[in-house]
């Protein structure tokens, strides 16, 4: 949880004020997974690693539905979020700490434009992961395609594979293909592990599957670049032969 005014307020405040104002018991009526929800401070346990995963991606997918544009339009729920996710926001901020003087804050502002625009009748699963993903691949487009206009959007697959070539992600129709959509269908499909997309996914970010970038990630994984090299094709073999699969799930 927050506590620094500069980014989020305080959650001790927040809690008091939501639940003086009464905003559990509505947002109890709202969404079935929050129904006997007395106190947002209940929120942090129900969401908690100890939480079976299913359980909490509800609470959360519930409070990004009240969230969201156009869902409740509800600010409150978007500052519950922030502070449920402060632990995410930690982690990238670490991982992004390049970009700026003040990464927590960055992260936090991304964060937020997510949340508000967050696809919640399309994407019912992994809220969590899926907004920190979103949050870290629209920083890193904004790093790498700055002063590139025109610059396609990154796919989480090799530049040079001609199984996903003729996807074209500027084009209105496929707008909606991109790293998180490919990265959570590989995952919750079983075609790669997760460690290995997220470990290609930090190879597509520093733009290439060149030597220096392999180093780079193996230093940051701690384990050698021979490794980084056969989990790469190995990932990227696993995707090629599922491009039909999935392609066919965004047509």
């Amino acid at each position: 949880m927050f506590n620094d005014p500069a980014i989020a307020g305080s959650w001790p405040a927040l809690v008091d004020r939501l639940d003086r104002t009464g905003r559990t018991a509505s947002w109890a009526t709202q969404a079935p997974a929050l129904t006997g929800l007395r106190t947002v401070d209940q929120l942090p346990a129900m969401v908690a690693e100890t939480v079976p995963p299913a359980r909490a991606d509800q609470v959360i997918g519930a409070l990004v539905r009240l969230a969201a544009v156009d869902g409740a339009d509800d600010p409150d729920a978007v500052l519950v979020l922030i502070h449920l996710l402060s632990g995410g926001v930690h982690t990238l901020a670490a991982k992004l700490a390049h970009l700026s003087d003040n990464t927590v804050t960055v992260v936090v502002g991304e964060l937020t434009c997510q949340i508000r625009r967050y696809p919640w009748r399309r994407r019912t699963r992994a809220h969590a992961i899926n907004l920190l993903l979103n949050t870290k691949q629209a920083l890193l487009r904004g790093e790498l395609r700055a002063g590139q206009p025109g610059q396609p959007q990154v796919l989480l697959v090799d530049p040079q594979d001609p199984a996903f070539q003729h996807v074209d992600t500027a084009h209105p129709d496929n707008e909606d293909i991109d790293v998180v959509d490919v990265l959570l269908w590989a995952g919750g499909h079983g075609i790669a592990p997760l460690q290995d997309l997220l470990m290609l996914l930090d190879l597509e970010t520093r733009r290439g599957y060149g030597h220096a970038a392999r180093h780079h990630v193996a230093h940051d994984l701690g384990i050698n670049e021979r490794t980084v090299r056969r989990r790469r094709d190995r990932t990227l073999h696993a995707l090629r032969q599922a491009s039909d699969a999935y392609l066919a799930t965004v047509a």
